[in-house]
């Protein structure tokens, strides 16, 4: 089974910052600018897997030298990899609530990239929600815990508020 994490992230930052990188490298497989973007805030980052800051060798970490994997380690410039505040398995419990006409769900948020190869470094899901976002996904979440009260929505309302008292975003994985 899946397991959801989501991470407060600095979505203002990221876009202004990061995001044109990215999705350029994503477009070309050209990560020049990515490998320069980490090389330029190697004491803001750190391992996407551990929380452990980076260090000269972080290049060997790479098990995959493409977009997704530095895209993985630029990323960690706007948030925490240590401070997983995900709803783990109860996610899946939580889509069976969202209206099918929904074209993005409330929990997850949106992709980044091509819709048919999309910024996915574990390959098994990334999302991204701006803070707009996650105050618009916590008001439908409010409204729909009235028709459908349950503690896995309750999770997930407390998941948005979470980021929405910060005023930043989120970041979802799997």
């Amino acid at each position: 089974m899946m397991e959801h994490k989501a991470f407060i992230f600095d979505y203002e930052k990221f876009e202004h910052e990061l995001l044109p990188l990215l999705q350029n490298a994503l477009s070309t497989n050209e990560c020049s600018s990515l490998i320069s973007f980490i090389q330029q805030n190697m004491d803001s980052l750190t391992d996407p897997y551990e929380g452990e800051p980076l260090n000269d060798d972080w290049e060997g970490m790479i098990e995959t030298e493409d977009a997704y994997q530095y895209g993985d380690f630029a990323l960690t410039k706007y948030y925490d990899p240590t401070d997983d505040i995900g709803l783990g398995s109860a996610w899946q419990n939580i889509q069976e609530f969202i209206p099918a006409d929904r074209t993005t769900s409330p929990i997850l948020g949106s992709v980044v990239g091509a819709n048919e190869d999309p910024f996915d470094p574990g390959k098994m899901g990334a999302y991204f929600q701006s803070k707009e976002q996650v105050a618009e996904n916590l008001e439908f979440l409010q409204q729909l815990v009235e028709q459908h009260s349950s503690e896995e929505l309750d999770e997930a309302i407390d998941l948005l508020q979470q980021a929405s008292q910060s005023q930043k975003g989120l970041y979802v994985t799997f």
